[in-house]
């Protein structure tokens, strides 16, 4: 059975956050891209696309769909320009603003992102939010394989300097706060517990990806505070969808 005792504090060492669906909600504005981008394509289906890529970097999904048109470069640019043309579109994840700002105000940076987006888009969609970015701030180019591939969170967790211990995980516990499948499966086999935010799936499709514990955004979730000695920082969390029993046994 679920837990159903309200509210839940989690403390760990680390989380880990993706952008697009989890911060932002910014699948209208790259959805309205795939459009802008197919529309001299006859062979590249954007709805299909947009349906099926929601976590993959841009890159790999033209290299699958449009692979005339993979260069890093011409990517990089086109991920840029969604901002400043689709960004009508895009939205804040509630909460997400107040929590990351939380994260910054802590005395020692326990924050890193990990995105499939390339740093331009990723980036601007921090300013276009006003949040100070972490310095551990993991884009598309920074990694060889992206999601489902671990590296994009073994990166975070190791640059906040968290990597996954073995002999003991109580200490290095480290979380994710991810929408999607494939940043699901990342961060599970980059050994963390992942906070599933239901933005872009819904409760059960999470669940049945093995999420930890899930929320419908981030208001409910509060930094409860840093502990020194423990080196730990405390998120509380007011209400839940859902959450796994054996999640404070961690």
């Amino acid at each position: 059975m679920p837990l159903t005792e309200k509210p839940l504090s989690l403390k760990v060492n680390a989380a880990l956050f993706d952008v697009d669906g989890t911060i932002i909600i910014s699948q209208p504005a790259l959805a309205a891209m795939w459009q802008d981008f197919g529309k001299d394509k006859p062979y590249f289906d954007a709805d299909h696309v947009t349906k099926i890529s929601h976590g993959w970097r841009t890159y790999d999904a033209i290299a699958k769909f449009a692979p005339d048109f993979a260069n890093h470069e011409y990517v990089a640019k086109l991920e840029g320009s969604i901002p400043e043309k689709f960004g009508q579109h895009a939205i804040e994840v509630p909460g997400a603003v107040k929590l990351c700002n939380s994260f910054n105000e802590l005395p020692k940076e326990k924050w890193a992102v990990a995105t499939s987006g390339t740093k331009e888009m990723a980036t601007k969609w921090f300013e276009l939010l006003k949040i100070k970015r972490p310095s551990n701030f993991i884009t598309a180019a920074d990694v060889e394989h992206g999601k489902p591939d671990p590296e994009p969170y073994l990166k975070g967790r190791n640059g906040l300097g968290y990597p996954i211990n073995k002999e003991d995980p109580s200490k290095s516990k480290v979380v994710v706060f991810e929408d999607a499948p494939a940043g699901v499966a990342a961060g599970q086999a980059a050994g963390c517990k992942i906070i599933g935010v239901a933005t872009t799936f819904d409760v059960e499709f999470l669940k049945g990806k093995g999420c930890d514990i899930i929320v419908k955004d981030h208001r409910s979730i509060r930094v409860g505070g840093y502990d020194a000695k423990t080196d730990e920082v405390e998120l509380i969390f007011d209400d839940y969808l859902y959450a796994k029993d054996d999640l404070l046994k961690w």
